[in-house]
C-alpha cells in the first residue's frame, strides 16, 4: 500500500476478463516523479477476471500499488463506484474502468503537472481514441472537433446532454470533488455526476494528447442504457434533478428543459407508448417544464394526447364540413 499517494487511480470493473490486464498493466506502467496507488474495485465478476488480477498481484513488481476488493455480493456499477471512490486518499484521483486502458506512459506525470501549477483548475482530461472490440468499426477520437482548450461548469449543463470527457482521460482535484453523495448510489451514469460536482469548484483544461483508448463493446455498461426504456429514462430525470439541486439552481431553466426532454422520450418509451389519457401526468410535467415555448407541442397533440380513433373522428368531421378535400 502507497502511503501519502499523489494519485489515486479508480478502476471499477465487472467481468472484464479479456481485458483487464491491459488496462490494469498500462496504469502500473505509468513513469512518475510521485507516488500513486490504484484502488481496483470487482464486482464480483463471474467469468476469471478475479483470477488475472491476482495473477498480476503476485507477479508485478509494483503490485504494492494496488489495494485491491472483490465484492460479495455483487453491488452494481455506481454503489461500486461510490465505495472505491469513498478510499480515495490521493491529492488527484484519476479514473480507468476495466475495458479501457492507457496508452501513454506519461500521462499521469502529464496531467499532474498541469494541475500543480494551476490551482484554479479542477480537472485536466485529454483527447482519447474510441475502438471497437465486438463490431466491425473503424476507431475514431472522442475530440475530433474540439473547437477550445478551457472549459467551466457552464460548459457541461446544456438543455441536451453534453458529454466529450471520456471517463479514462480524467483527473480530478479531490479537494474540488469533496465527497461522493449517497444518491449517487442509484445513478446509472457516474461519470456525467461526478465532472459536473468537481466542475463547481474549478475550471477544467484539455490536453489534446491521445494518452488512452475507450474500448466499445456491446457488454460495456452503456450499452445496457437504452433511450426507449422507462427505468433509464425516469433515472436520467432523477440524476438532473439531484444535479440541479447540487448546483444551487444556478441552471435551472437550462436543466428544466433538459430534464423535460427525458419527459418527452418516457411518452416513446415501450412501457409508456401508445398509452393516451394514461399518460396525461408525463404530459402535464412536460408542458410544466417548457412552458410557454412547448417544443413539439403539435406531435405531442397528434402522437401522445389524442388516440388514433379521436384523429380519426375530427378529419370524418372536418371532412363531413368541406374543410378538408375529399380524396377522390
Amino acid at each position: 500500500m502507497v502511503a501519502n499517494p499523489m494519485v489515486s487511480v479508480v478502476m471499477i470493473t465487472y467481468n472484464h476478463e479479456l481485458f483487464i490486464e491491459e488496462s490494469l498493466l498500462s496504469i502500473l506502467n505509468q513513469e512518475t516523479s510521485f507516488e500513486y496507488e490504484i484502488i481496483v474495485g470487482n464486482d464480483r465478476s463471474t467469468d476469471k477476471t478475479d483470477d488475472v488480477i491476482q495473477n498480476i498481484l503476485k507477479n508485478h513488481p509494483k503490485a504494492y500499488r494496488v489495494r485491491y476488493y472483490n465484492n460479495n455480493p455483487n453491488l452494481g456499477v455506481t454503489p461500486n463506484s461510490k465505495k472505491a471512490l469513498d478510499m480515495v486518499e490521493g491529492k488527484y484521483m484519476a479514473l480507468c474502468e476495466g475495458d479501457d486502458f492507457w496508452i501513454d506512459e506519461q500521462k499521469l506525470q502529464k496531467q499532474v503537472d498541469f494541475l500543480e501549477l494551476n490551482e484554479d483548475f479542477a480537472i485536466c482530461f485529454h483527447n482519447t481514441r474510441v475502438d471497437f472490440f465486438d463490431q466491425k468499426a473503424p476507431s475514431y477520437y472522442v475530440n475530433e472537433n474540439i473547437e477550445k482548450d478551457v472549459f467551466t461548469l457552464d460548459d457541461m449543463i446544456g438543455e441536451d446532454e453534453i458529454w466529450f470527457t471520456a471517463t479514462a482521460s480524467l483527473m480530478i482535484r479531490s479537494s474540488a470533488y469533496g465527497k461522493t453523495p449517497d444518491w449517487f448510489l442509484t445513478s446509472k451514469s457516474g461519470d456525467i455526476p461526478i465532472i459536473i460536482l468537481a466542475a463547481r469548484n474549478g475550471k477544467i483544461k484539455y490536453l489534446p494528447d491521445v494518452m488512452a483508448v475507450y474500448r466499445k463493446n456491446l457488454a460495456s455498461f452503456s450499452h445496457t442504457d437504452s433511450h426507449e426504456d422507462k427505468s433509464f429514462l425516469w433515472n436520467r430525470v432523477f440524476m438532473y434533478e439531484k444535479l440541479n439541486a447540487e448546483t444551487g439552481f444556478k441552471y435551472n431553466k437550462r436543466l428544466k428543459r433538459n430534464i423535460a426532454r427525458y419527459y418527452y422520450m418516457l411518452l416513446n418509451s415501450v412501457q409508456y407508448r401508445n398509452r393516451y389519457f394514461r399518460n396525461f401526468p408525463i404530459i402535464f410535467k412536460y408542458i410544466l417544464l417548457t412552458f410557454p415555448n412547448v417544443p413539439n407541442l403539435k406531435l405531442l397533440i397528434r402522437d401522445h394526447m389524442l388516440p388514433p380513433f379521436v384523429m380519426g373522428g375530427f378529419r370524418s368531421i372536418k371532412k363531413a364540413f368541406g374543410l378538408i378535400p375529399s380524396e377522390s
